[in-house]
């Protein structure tokens, strides 16, 4: 200010010495003012400048020269007028100068607004929502924002997202009293916290995230009592986040319920899918055993058919054990009750047991098994992997025809072992390869040759097999049938010379 006011001076003396008339000097000091009003800020610079350039102009440029009086009639009003417009000059700078400032924040929000608002848009998990918000509010209010997405319970948890800006307001967010806050906010609807008339003790200030008169979260900023407090354009501009907020979280809501719609649905449509496939595989040995015994009731019988018939009773009988032990395994996979009780095992051993129970049930089928010639521990549930052999290998025998030969073979593959199980059979078709594996995908056809169907084994043995981290797959084998393929992660060094 005092510089301005001294260059004027001396421009002004400069023109005073070139004879250049008064009113071109007042037209200097006008200048001087604006000047100055443009490069400080706030308007009391202005006022003192707008003064002091009406007194060194009576000063300097008046006589008598050098003191405040005047002898010339008319000057006391023309220095009114100066001092009068000087100090509208620096009035309407401060305004323009403080709306342009105004523009640029507001041009800035409005920015982030719209990128804010597009990434909303294709943000679909909840988490990644509330994240996304409270990253641009942290950038943009430099503050510790806490998030609610339900009201949070007694111990604390509950919907929470904070994003950290410094330690001391993450901690202060956190506390009971501020939760209490939290609570107050959920059930009223209103804003509250500091810089508002209700619990304005508290650190943060606290915003109600509201859709069709729900509320559907609450946004907190902490305050910092040693710092600047949130103004009214950062409220307001907080209750556009929100908006947008709200509309991100009602969306997501219905997706999430649209999404459970889906699922219960398709639940209802597997459980019928299961039902029609128990009903067929149980009816066909229930047959079986009904007809044969009422064959040894009703009718005298030779030897061997009689021993042929209870023969077929005890499979059928054997089959329906199976069938009920693989509904348990089915009900304790879903229910998250199967455990892996993971030792080393030999690979040879576990094989050599499948086969031995499958050889035990196909009397005269060929089986052909291959293994590496050094032994290969493997961590691993034995029960369960044995069970995931037999039912492919049962599969393979039931399915594949009544001369279909089968092949397992155990390979090493860096740090896993892969057990391929394969037949030459008549195969499956492509189209039911991605429903094999489901839980209860079990295909909903009819079975005009009275055969029993693939079952729900496959999808035991999937979730076995996840249960100890491998993979399974199924494929055509070059030289026909179906071939599976399952893979098994080694722990350590499992290989023993």
């Amino acid at each position: 200010m005092f510089a301005a006011l001294i260059l004027a001076t001396i421009l002004s003396a400069g023109l005073s010495e070139l004879g250049i008339g008064d009113q071109n000097i007042i037209m200097v000091y006008i200048l001087s003012v604006l000047v100055i009003s443009r490069i400080t800020t706030g308007y009391l610079y202005g006022i003192i400048g707008s003064l002091l350039a009406v007194l060194i102009f009576n000063f300097f440029f008046m006589t008598p020269l050098y003191t405040f009086n005047t002898v010339q009639v008319g000057y006391p009003v023309t220095y009114g007028i100066m001092l009068l417009v000087a100090l509208i000059t620096s009035a309407l700078t401060v305004r323009m100068k403080k709306i342009a400032k105004q523009a640029v924040v507001r041009e800035r929000r409005t920015e982030i607004l719209y990128e804010l608002n597009k990434k909303l848009l294709v943000t679909r998990q909840l988490d990644g929502i509330l994240e996304l918000v409270t990253a641009y509010l942290v950038r943009l209010l430099g503050r510790s924002i806490i998030v609610y997405a339900e009201e949070p319970k007694e111990d604390g948890t509950g919907g929470t997202f904070l994003q950290e800006k410094d330690e001391t307001g993450a901690l202060a967010m956190l506390s009971p009293a501020e939760r209490a806050v939290v609570h107050w906010v959920f059930r009223s609807g209103k804003e509250a916290g500091r810089t508002t008339d209700t619990l304005s003790g508290s650190a943060g200030f606290y915003l109600p995230v509201i859709s069709g008169g729900k509320i559907l979260g609450v946004i907190g900023i902490f305050c910092d009592p040693n710092k600047e407090a949130l103004t009214q354009d950062n409220r307001l501009f907080l209750r556009m986040v929100s908006s947008q907020v709200a509309t991100s979280l009602e969306r997501q809501k219905l997706t999430d319920e649209q999404r459970q719609i889906l699922i219960e649905t398709e639940k209802e449509q597997m459980r019928s899918n299961l039902l029609r496939a128990i009903s067929h595989d149980l009816r066909t040995p229930l047959t079986g055993i009904l007809g044969a015994s009422s064959a040894l009731l009703e009718n005298q019988l030779d030897e061997t058919t009689r021993d042929k018939l209870v023969l077929d009773i005890k499979e059928d009988s054997e089959w329906l054990i199976r069938m009920v032990e693989n509904l348990l395994s089915v009900t304790r996979i879903n229910e998250g009750m199967l455990t892996v009780n993971a030792d080393l095992e030999a690979a040879e051993e576990v094989i050599g047991g499948a086969v031995r129970r499958i050889r035990s049930r196909f009397k005269n089928r060929t089986i052909h098994v291959r293994v590496p010639d050094e032994v290969v521990l493997i961590p691993m549930d034995a029960t369960l992997i044995e069970q995931v052999l037999i039912n492919l290998m049962e599969n393979a025998l039931r399915h594949g025809g009544a001369d279909a030969k089968v092949w397992v073979n155990v390979t090493l593959v860096r740090d896993e072992v892969v057990f391929t199980v394969k037949d030459d059979g008549v195969g499956i078709p492509k189209e039911r390869f991605g429903q094999l594996f489901d839980n209860f995908g079990v295909e909903a056809r009819e079975r005009v040759d009275m055969t029993r169907g693939l079952g729900i084994g496959l999808s035991i043995c999937m979730s076995i097999i996840k249960a100890h981290g491998g993979t399974m797959e199924v494929a055509e084998n070059p030289g026909g049938g179906a071939l599976f393929r399952f893979t098994l992660p080694l722990g350590g060094d499992s290989r023993a010379k």
